[in-house]
């Protein structure tokens, strides 16, 4: 049996983790497994080390360009036609309209195909006009209509695919992400920091994640700053990758407000959550997301995490307990929670220490596997 995982954008991240951990877990002897994405990053350096084969659309991308969304979807045709799927299974929104229209098209002639799609966050919750939003509400209604299943990573995803008629509930599936703790090797905290920051630092705030406007960079920056003069002591560290544009407004804003020298970027880094316990707090303040790996990793490395109330941060989160939630937009909001961190650090690595063991006992990779795999041969 052949199965083709088709995701938007081919830089690490969350989507590209999600199909990495899935491909892998299949039975090597029972599927052909071929991934399919836009551009030729860190995804496709990650699926030919482990023997995938891994095909380039190479205009896809992630905002709307009418022309280079038709070239991509007769590439998508093309790969159909070529690898004769039994299976697609395609993340991200960009690759769910596309795809979906060109499976259709498959199957009109005669092919049989089943078709999965993971919603790694509904676009229809950025932050944007209500006009923009309702066109994204009708185009993911569309989409959906092309597939079998429709995988929702979150609860709130799912409560929100039935409020807004996104897909009937026959067809909706909840699956969070889960993880294997096995997988991270944490380095020592002295070690981890020696890498990160070439010396030992004593307190330590951070993020890792895309260059992305979605994952609220830039409201961290404006809560960390009026902290500075207060404590002396912290440096702030943003591990990132992808997003250009994104990335350098980010660095324009820092420099904007003179933090230049506590505020330290990153570029990508292979096997970033190994270095966590260089980290004393981990800050994760998104405007949207879909159930973000790096919170698990955060949780794992028992670090104490504030995060939104957004997305999969919800699922993970148990506010007060395994961290804490605040709203979106909230610098003001994020700055006394990071400020009662550093007054209170034993209470704040009793959060740490809770977070682990929610996630253990919760998103395990195994679970995550099965309920998937379980679609693939229903």
């Amino acid at each position: 049996m052949k199965i083709v995982y088709f995701i938007t954008k081919s830089h690490w991240g969350g989507a590209a983790k999600y199909v990495t951990d899935l491909a892998l877990g299949l039975n090597q002897n029972a599927f052909e497994i071929c991934v399919a994405a836009g551009g030729v990053n860190q995804l496709k350096e990650k699926s030919e080390a482990f023997g995938i084969k891994y095909r380039e659309i190479s205009h896809f991308g992630r905002r709307v360009a009418l022309i280079a969304d038709l070239f991509s979807f007769f590439e998508v045709l093309y790969i159909l036609y070529s690898e004769r799927p039994s299976i697609i299974h395609v993340n991200s929104s960009k690759a769910g309209g596309v795809c979906g229209l060109a499976g259709f098209l498959y199957r009109l002639s005669g092919k049989k195909l089943k078709m999965i799609f993971t919603a790694h966050g509904w676009a229809f919750h950025e932050s944007r006009p209500k006009f923009h939003l309702s066109l994204i509400r009708i185009a993911s209604k569309i989409s959906c209509l092309f597939y079998d299943k429709i995988i929702c990573i979150t609860t709130f995803d799912y409560n929100s695919a039935l409020r807004y008629k996104i897909a009937p509930q026959r067809k909706l599936v909840l699956i969070h992400n889960g993880i294997n703790p096995e997988e991270i090797k944490f380095l020592k905290r002295g070690a981890a920091q020696e890498k990160l920051f070439g010396k030992e630092v004593k307190l330590a705030i951070g993020t890792i994640g895309e260059w992305n406007r979605n994952k609220g960079w830039d409201i961290f920056i404006e809560a960390v700053v009026p902290l500075f003069s207060r404590h002396p002591d912290f440096v702030v560290i943003m591990i990132g990758s992808g997003g250009n544009t994104e990335k350098q407004m980010l660095f324009s804003k820092i420099k904007e407000v003179g933090a230049q020298t506590r505020i330290k970027t990153m570029e990508f880094i292979p096997e970033a959550a190994q270095y966590l316990k260089a980290f004393d707090i981990f800050v994760f303040p998104s405007r949207k997301e879909g159930f973000p790996y790096a919170l698990l990793e955060a949780s794992l490395a028992k670090l104490p995490i504030v995060a939104t109330t957004v997305g999969g941060n919800l699922d993970i989160i148990n506010s007060d307990k395994t961290g804490i939630l605040i709203p979106p937009e909230n610098p003001e909001a994020l700055g006394a929670i990071l400020e009662n961190f550093i007054q209170n650090p034993r209470e704040a690595k009793k959060l740490g220490k809770n977070a682990r063991e929610r996630v253990q006992n919760n998103f395990s990779l195994e679970k995550m596997r099965e309920k998937t795999y379980s679609l693939y041969s229903s």
